[in-house]
């Protein structure tokens, strides 16, 4: 069974297109500090602190989430955990190459007199902006964990689809609010973490009859 065509599945990548074209469309009709402030606006104390503890998912949990999948189904786990690693590893690559500025030292170098909302405790990054690697890990995992409840499907699949792409969605905005990324690098990321998760399943797919991914792939790919 093509877990492509699994609705749970469908119905996270549709959320997900839709997001990618609305943040596109943002992207590239409002100017870019315009965007920025307009996004990551409107701090709260509560929005702060979720937020600031929020975002660290994107670092570690990925990788506990695979451990725990090992006692649901190996192959899940292992599908996640190189997922999650393949996606950052890409995202990591380009963002040495491109060794973009992030929003606090682009602000201070082209708008000087705006001061950007920041969170108290959380440091700041200077370089390496683009993509967004917390965005990519968020929505890897979570189609990753996606694809893994569309193999054995319940009721309640869709709904939990859809509550999966708002989280990432959630750890990606978290990204902005922060000022830690701009929507262009949340926007890659996105994309990048839905891209490498989709075609590493392909490969499984296609690979499933060899020694190694028969027993470290779920059968039913």
């Amino acid at each position: 069974m093509n877990l492509l065509r699994r609705t749970s599945v469908i119905v996270f990548l549709t959320a997900s297109l839709c997001l990618l074209v609305m943040l596109g469309v943002a992207i590239c009709f409002v100017p870019k500090a315009e965007l920025h402030i307009m996004l990551c606006g409107g701090h709260r104390p509560f929005l702060d602190t979720l937020f600031r503890y929020y975002t660290v998912v994107g670092e570690w949990v990925p990788y506990v989430v695979g451990i725990l999948l090992l006692f649901y189904r190996a192959g899940w786990a292992c599908f996640t955990l190189i997922s999650v690693s393949l996606a950052g590893l890409i995202g990591q690559l380009i963002k040495y190459i491109v060794n973009a500025p992030r929003p606090i030292v682009w602000f201070a170098e082209h708008y000087p007199e705006v001061e950007l909302p920041l969170v108290e405790g959380v440091k700041m990054n200077m370089h390496c902006s683009f993509p967004s690697g917390h965005t990519i890990s968020f929505f890897a995992m979570f189609l990753a964990l996606t694809f893994a409840i569309s193999d054995k499907p319940c009721r309640f699949s869709a709904v939990l689809a859809f509550f999966f792409f708002l989280l990432a969605s959630l750890g990606g905005y978290s990204r902005i609010y922060l000022s830690q990324h701009f929507a262009l690098d949340v926007f890659a990321g996105i994309f990048i973490g839905i891209l490498t998760t989709i075609l590493l399943y392909k490969f499984s797919r296609r690979w499933q009859s060899t020694l190694f991914w028969r027993w470290h792939i779920p059968s039913k790919f």
